[in-house]
């Protein structure tokens, strides 16, 4: 990982980790459809474990967002990635008896199930693709946010995961400077996070809507992403943020 803190709060603000809940029991091995990994070297991957985590959080925090069915996960593609990237990607849970298919949507994302073989062999998410190509991301719905919007307790939620995951997976030392900066040990309560937020299709605008207030808010990279104010104590959780796309005509999929 980065040797600072201010690095680390960038990656959690730009959601390169990500979780989702599943409350399933053990998936059998899908035998459907045929995954070409283990030719692949070095190929992308994620402990299940420290993804599990995610799951945890999920649950831990779900009265952030009670009308949250689920959370996801997304492969989204790095700057580097070939054009036809997605083309046939597959994941699978793989530990030393544990084969599990992940069906993966259109646009990469997916339902993480729950496995306590996959947890025991200390398996691993792992991908047809080569490592350094992906980014996993985080995604908390609730059913009834409008179109175009996002809810703030849904985000709030989503950073409790993706912090969860990331806190496993760096190490101390750096988990100590980003409290003392921080002030404290709950990341996505301090004020001074703001949280980056995909979003695909890209936005012109972001903005929250706080009564008769509306409060712009930072969007970043080319209108992939925004900041928000998950820590700020003045906006409750079901405070919507409204987006504006570039392409009046884009939607976002339901399923994100």
């Amino acid at each position: 990982m980065h040797p600072s803190f201010l690095p680390v709060l960038a990656i959690l603000a730009l959601s390169h980790c990500t979780a989702h809940a599943g409350t399933q029991a053990d998936a059998a091995a899908d035998t459907s459809q045929t995954i070409h990994v283990n030719s692949i070297r070095n190929p992308e991957l994620k402990s299940y474990r420290v993804m599990a985590a995610g799951l945890d959080a999920f649950d831990d925090h779900h009265a952030l967002a009670p009308k949250a069915r689920e959370v996801r996960f997304q492969l989204i593609p790095g700057p580097d990635a070939p054009a036809d990237i997605m083309q046939d990607v597959a994941l699978r849970i793989a530990g030393s008896d544990t084969t599990i298919t992940v069906p993966l949507s259109a646009n990469g994302s997916f339902v993480l199930p729950r496995s306590a073989q996959a947890d025991s062999e200390d398996a691993d998410l792992v991908t047809n693709r080569k490592q350094g190509q992906f980014r996993w991301q985080a995604s908390v719905r609730s059913d009834d946010v409008p179109p175009g919007m996002r809810r703030l307790g849904d985000l709030r939620l989503q950073c409790q995961v993706t912090v969860a995951i990331a806190k496993k997976e760096i190490p101390f030392l750096i988990r100590t400077l980003v409290a003392a900066k921080l002030r404290t040990t709950d990341w996505c309560a301090a004020d001074a996070l703001k949280m980056g937020t995909h979003s695909d299709p890209a936005i012109a605008s972001a903005t929250l809507l706080d009564g008769e207030r509306r409060v712009a808010l930072q969007v970043k990279n080319g209108g992939t992403s925004f900041l928000a104010p998950v820590g700020d104590t003045r906006y409750a959780d079901d405070t919507l943020i409204e987006l504006v796309y570039k392409d009046a005509g884009d939607a976002p999929p339901p399923s994100l």
